[in-house]
């Protein structure tokens, strides 16, 4: 029988939308064991997951919207330390959304029109979305999570009135993002800037 919530942990790697005789429901994929089954659309298990952790959804779409001028499809940070950022496939208007952990996206890749993504445990899954836009809101939540480490960084500095080196992206609790993205993000990061377009 499916759960009626669900909590988001280090292990979680998506939460998709199935229909279920005409409700829209969440399968969630975790790093062991079978995937399992939520009564509650996708976007509702990000919505009272973000209430867990002492913030509305509102105010997590707020941030990001400070933080990176991202205006659609937002990624968010579900919790307060930045650990848990999830990006979307569709608008939260719409019911029949994914949800990604960037940090168990391995890689993706295009198949015939839709999208292949491996998480860091080797699973596959395979969601109706194109690889353009898939690799899109990939990248707005490598943005997110950029902007995020550097003003925890610069309130590090400041609070602790001495030199602090946040660790790059992709050590530590990023360790499963995709170096080759990454470095393709800074390089589109450092392009917008010299235009002025970040």
């Amino acid at each position: 029988m499916n759960r009626l919530q669900y909590q988001i942990h280090e292990e979680t790697m998506y939460i998709v939308s199935v229909n279920n005789n005409g409700s829209i429901e969440s399968r969630i994929g975790e790093t062991y064991g079978d995937s399992l089954g939520c009564r509650l659309n996708p976007n509702k298990v990000i919505e009272k997951n973000c209430r867990k952790h002492s913030q509305n959804y509102i105010a997590r779409k707020d941030l990001t919207k400070s933080l990176t001028n991202i205006t659609s499809k937002i990624p968010v940070i579900v919790d307060l330390f930045g650990a848990y950022i999830y990006f979307c496939t569709n608008s939260d208007r719409v019911q029949e959304n994914n949800w990604f952990n960037i940090k168990h996206v391995q890689a993706y890749w295009d198949n015939n029109g839709m999208t292949r993504i491996q998480f860091s445990n080797n699973e596959e899954l395979e969601v109706d979305i194109s690889y353009s836009s898939f690799n899109n809101q990939y990248l707005n939540a490598l943005k997110l999570h950029y902007r995020f480490n550097q003003q925890k960084e610069k309130y590090q500095k400041k609070e602790m009135g001495m030199h602090f080196q946040y660790p790059a992206l992709g050590r530590g609790e990023s360790a499963q993002i995709n170096e080759t993205i990454y470095h393709s993000y800074i390089n589109y990061i450092n392009g917008l800037q010299s235009r002025g377009g970040v």
